[in-house]
This record gives structure tokens, C-alpha cells and sequence, in this order.
């Protein structure tokens, strides 16, 4: 009886241990590693490795520090950061995406946390990162700029930045009667509740904006471009615009 009573502090001695490591290791202070002036650990640390560590992001210009909602965040010398947060994990942005985040209030904007750390376009000279709500897009002639939700949705659908419509040139803004819209390098995304989303370009865009868009006559677009007797045409809430070569 005396052996089992010596046993049995020992054993709750250990499952305490092994609680108190499990929680260390959750919050980034367990296997910490010194990096410069600063400690870096936890999924921070795995995410600073990831994505190319001091070679790439430089050695840390802050401890780990407190973000909204229970998140972690991190910076780094070169233009670059790591947010963390229990639903979306932890990612690095930098550049110029970093900087337009967080003039859209970064973790407690709409945006909320990144879901991707910043990835290279596949094909035109860009880069992008994905968040809670929404994407940031980026290149040389456009700058970084937000969109989301069923306009991003349409971009897609389109080809995004190989599409007619290239990188988006505006961030989401209000349009007439609560709808929203985007701007990109050739053409724009309108939206409104009654009519979905579409795309505007090329000369039916020219002669539409003409008008006023979607504050004169024509309206919303009610559906894409399409072929019409050998030219183009687009429906609006208010007629059709046709095209001829």
C-alpha cells in the first residue's frame, strides 16, 4: 500500500508537467530560439523558417507581441511580419501588402487575419495574400489593393489578374444604392443586389461611363459581354450597348 501511494504523486506530478509543456508550447514559450536581438518560437517560429527565416525576412525588431482576438504578431527587418491566431494559424506578410493591411486596420479590419502568407502571381509580375475577408493584390503599375467577397468571386471566374481586367487599381468601394465595385487596369466589377456581379471593359465601358455608369440612365449591368451580329454587346438595367468593329 505504501509503494502505491508513492507511486501516485509521481504519476500527477508528470501529467501536471506534461499540461504545463503542452501549454508552453500553444503559446510560443517553449524551444524559443534567440534570434538577434530577440526570442522567436511556436508556430511563429515554424512560419519564420518556412518562409526563407533570416535570409528572407531578417532577424526580429520585436518580441512577440499581443494582436486582436487572441492572436500573436511578430516583426521582422525587412518589410515583413508574422500574425498568428488559433483558427487561421500563422502566416507572414510584408511589403507593400503589410502596408495596405494595416492601413485597413490589419487583424481588427474587415480583412481580419491572413490565411496565406504572401505568394507570387503565377504568370504577370504580381504578388498576393488571402485573409479572413478577403485578398490584397499587388504589381509593379498598380500598387496593393483589397477585394473580396462576390466580386472577387467574379475576378476569379474570369481569370483574375490573366483576365481582360488585370490587377484590380482600387480597393472595394460604394456605388449607387448600396452596391460596390472595383476598378482594374482594363475594365471594372460592379455589383448590386438586384443585378450580381459583372464585368465592364473595352469600348461598351467607354461609351457606359459616357452616361454616367451606374449612376445615369444605363444603370447596372444586368450580365456580361457577349457576341451580337458580329460585334459585341452588354445589358444594363436601363437598355443595351452594342459594338461593331
Amino acid at each position: 500500500m505504501a509503494r502505491l501511494y508513492q507511486t501516485l504523486p509521481g504519476a500527477r506530478t508528470t501529467a501536471l508537467a506534461t499540461a504545463v509543456l503542452a501549454a508552453a508550447l500553444a503559446a510560443g514559450v517553449a524551444h524559443a530560439r534567440p534570434i538577434g536581438p530577440f526570442e522567436v518560437g511556436g508556430a511563429i517560429e515554424v512560419e519564420y523558417d518556412a518562409a526563407g527565416g533570416a535570409a528572407a525576412l531578417g532577424d526580429p525588431t520585436t518580441p512577440e507581441s499581443d494582436a486582436a482576438n487572441g492572436g500573436k504578431y511578430q516583426n521582422f527587418e525587412r518589410d515583413a511580419a508574422i500574425y498568428w491566431q488559433a483558427e487561421t494559424g500563422a502566416h507572414q506578410i510584408g511589403g507593400p501588402i503589410l502596408e495596405k493591411w494595416r492601413g485597413l486596420g490589419a487583424e481588427s479590419g474587415a480583412l481580419r487575419y491572413p490565411v496565406t502568407r504572401v505568394e507570387q502571381t503565377p504568370v504577370k509580375a504580381g504578388s498576393f495574400s488571402h485573409f479572413q475577408g478577403g485578398s490584397i493584390y499587388w504589381s509593379v503599375g498598380t500598387a496593393a489593393h483589397q477585394l473580396g467577397g462576390v466580386i472577387r468571386d467574379k475576378w476569379y471566374s474570369l481569370g483574375a489578374e490573366n483576365s481582360p481586367l488585370g490587377f484590380p487599381i482600387t480597393d472595394e468601394a460604394a456605388a449607387k444604392n448600396n452596391g460596390r465595385y472595383n476598378l482594374f487596369n482594363d475594365g471594372a466589377i460592379y455589383w448590386s443586389q438586384k443585378t450580381g456581379a459583372h464585368a465592364v471593359w473595352g469600348a461598351i465601358r467607354i461609351t457606359w461611363e459616357s452616361r454616367a455608369g451606374a449612376n445615369g440612365a444605363y444603370g447596372y449591368p444586368t450580365g456580361d459581354e457577349y457576341d451580337f451580329e458580329g460585334g459585341k454587346a452588354q445589358d444594363f438595367e436601363g437598355g443595351r450597348i452594342t459594338w461593331q468593329p
